[in-house]
């Protein structure tokens, strides 16, 4: 999946956003979102963005249908990112998990969809 400069920025806040619940982005988890930020846009992540602004759910998705794409689509892709980001710093932890759910759940996603993109999330779903 391919996404435009401004909606890459914002997936990477929201990929950053997961990232920060256990506390500051380590060097592994850094060079992980940059990898994972690079399979969906050649833009470079705006970390200051991030110091200034925490990208909400909602505001994401609101995006994301303002661009016409898929939400569920973008919600998968932004539950295995997640999820194989959270894992940089050794483990997903129960509000890592949340907070992945809260992006998938506002971008539509079902729990298949969830399960579909990762089995780690397993445990929280409902």
């Amino acid at each position: 999946m391919k996404l435009d400069d401004n909606l890459a920025q914002l997936y990477a806040q929201a990929l950053i956003a997961v990232a920060r619940v256990d506390g500051e982005i380590g060097a592994d988890e850094g060079a992980r979102l940059r990898t994972l930020v690079a399979a969906h846009t050649s833009v470079e992540i705006d970390y200051e963005q991030s110091f200034f602004h925490k990208m909400t759910a909602d505001e994401l998705a609101a995006a994301v249908r303002a661009a016409n794409l898929d939400p569920r689509e973008v919600g998968r892709a932004l539950v295995s990112d997640a999820a194989a980001l959270s894992l940089a710093d050794g483990d997903l932890n129960g509000g890592e998990a949340q907070a992945i759910l809260r992006y998938a759940h506002a971008l539509g996603c079902t729990n298949d969809d969830i399960r579909s993109a990762t089995n780690m999330l397993d445990a929280w779903l409902h």
